[in-house]
C-alpha cells in the first residue's frame, strides 16, 4: 500500500510553478515603479532648475548676457566659459540643458519694464528628449 504521509513530484512542480509566476510578476511591477519614480525624479530637478535659473536672471539677467528684448538665449549666445557654464548642467548624470526666451512685452509691462522670460530645461529621460518651463518677468534696469 502507498503512503500518503509525503507529497508527490507532481505537487512539488505545481506549487513551485505558481510560486514562480506570481514572483514574476510582482518583479515586473517594482521594475516599473523604479523606472516611474526614476522619470518623475529628473522631472522634479527640470522645474526645480528652471525655478532657480528664472529667479538667477531675475537678479542679474547680465551674467547670463541676456538683454530685454525679444529672443531665445541658449549655451551658443555665450561669450565666456562662465556663462556657457550657466546654460548647462548635469545632476544625477543627467545633462540638463537651459533656454531662456526673452518675450515682446504687451500694454502695461512696457510702461513698468517688465519683460516676460520663459525658462525651458529640456533633457534625456530613456532615451526620449523632454523639457519643462517656467514662464516669470525680469525688470528692465535701464
Amino acid at each position: 500500500m502507498l503512503s500518503e504521509k509525503g507529497f508527490s513530484l507532481i505537487e512539488v512542480l505545481v506549487s513551485l510553478t505558481i510560486l514562480s509566476v506570481s514572483v514574476i510578476g510582482i518583479s515586473q511591477f517594482f521594475m516599473q515603479a523604479n523606472q516611474i519614480s526614476a522619470g518623475n525624479n529628473s522631472k522634479l530637478v527640470a522645474t526645480n532648475l528652471a525655478r532657480m535659473t528664472l529667479e538667477r536672471v531675475q537678479h542679474d539677467y547680465a551674467s547670463f548676457e541676456v538683454s530685454p528684448a525679444p529672443k531665445v538665449y541658449s549655451k551658443t549666445d555665450c561669450k565666456t566659459a562662465s556663462c556657457q557654464n550657466l546654460y548647462e548642467n548635469m545632476v544625477n548624470n543627467t545633462v540638463y540643458a537651459i533656454k531662456i526666451e526673452v518675450k515682446n512685452q504687451s500694454g502695461e509691462e512696457s510702461s513698468i519694464k517688465l519683460f516676460p522670460v520663459k525658462v525651458t530645461i529640456q533633457y534625456t529621460n530613456n532615451q526620449k528628449i523632454k523639457s519643462t518651463a517656467v514662464e516669470g518677468y525680469i525688470k528692465d534696469a535701464n
